[in-house]
């Protein structure tokens, strides 16, 4: 199935990028006694300037923010998620405003703090906000007719190692703190196994995108990484040679799909009104040409239960010994 070429060049100029990415990731080291996500905020829009909100006569926002957490880097972010943003915000009459947090974190504090009004975040990211502060389940996507995705560990496809435990004093990659695909599911993979998570790589590099451990790995920058499968299988779609060149030596169980989320407190008419708009996406020209840009399929209406089994893991992260 042929992808939109937008979605080649936007990894293709990413894979160009990298070795300027490599210079920014930041490196755990062994002796670190634990892992604490950032919260420093990022509060610029995708074109680097300030965000200033005009309001219009009767005290209503005259722009719409959405951020989005970079499950992908922010060229691609910006790239893929632009036209969705613009599609929602035309129909409810208002302007578009795209937000990139710098990291997972980032993002939750923008929707703790409505600095934004809706945002898209990684499966753990809803559990701490849901958890911490309370949001909502707006929508999420399906892919290739499928409501859930993995946590895959990849290696170099000419690497001996055939399992995770085979990877101790290794330099391995995560794309942030938060990410359930790259770094929760992971350690506590580790944690189930009897090895000590916090010690247990030589290297571990939060590289801030899935896309950026995918080619971290590719690059020899790392010996492993911890990556989305959705992004990894489109990844594929765009660029066949990487299936020649890393191997999946992991597949976790299903995660329920990163959603989109709003406030809690969110007017129910204005709920109501946004996810219309998405889950009505595929039975528009438009809204389809957008949505086969992304890769997706359609939107759907998530439960709060299909994030249990994340949850699960976070509770036992938080009690293991």
């Amino acid at each position: 199935e042929d992808r939109s070429p937008r979605v080649c060049l936007v990894l293709a100029c990413i894979a160009v990028g990298l070795a300027v990415g490599v210079l920014a990731f930041i490196f755990l080291d062994r002796d670190r006694s634990e892992f604490s996500p950032e919260t420093t905020l990022d509060l610029r829009l995708s074109d680097g300037t300030h965000e200033t909100v005009q309001e219009l006569a009767d005290g209503t926002q005259s722009v719409f923010r959405v951020a989005i957490a970079p499950v992908v880097s922010p060229e691609a972010s910006v790239e893929l998620y632009g036209d969705l943003i613009a599609y929602i915000a035309e129909r409810i009459g208002m302007q578009s405003s795209l937000m990139r947090g710098k990291n997972y974190s980032a993002v939750n504090d923008l929707i703790r703090m409505r600095q934004c009004d809706m945002a898209m975040v990684c499966t753990y990211s809803y559990v701490l906000a849901e958890t911490a502060f309370g949001v909502r389940l707006l929508a999420a996507p399906e892919i290739n007719d499928r409501r859930d995705y993995h946590s895959l560990i990849i290696v170099p496809s000419s690497s001996s190692i055939s399992e995770l435990s085979e990877l101790r004093d290794k330099r391995f990659a995560s794309c942030d703190v938060l990410s359930t695909s790259g770094w929760l599911y992971p350690m506590m993979l580790l944690k189930k196994q009897g090895f000590d998570a916090r010690s247990f790589f030589g290297k571990h590099i939060i590289s801030g995108s899935h896309d950026q451990s995918v080619f971290a790995v590719k690059s020899g920058v790392v010996d492993a990484a911890a990556v989305d499968s959705i992004v990894y299988e489109q990844m594929l779609v765009s660029d066949p040679s990487l299936g020649e060149k890393l191997k999946v030596i992991h597949r976790s169980p299903p995660f329920g799909m990163p959603p989109f989320i709003v406030p809690a407190d969110l007017q129910d008419d204005r709920f109501s009104q946004l996810q219309q708009i998405l889950l009505a996406m595929h039975t528009e020209e438009e809204g389809t040409r957008i949505l086969k840009a992304l890769g997706f399929d359609r939107f759907f209406a998530p439960r709060d239960e299909d994030y249990d089994y994340v949850r699960d893991l976070h509770t036992s992260w938080l009690n293991a010994p």
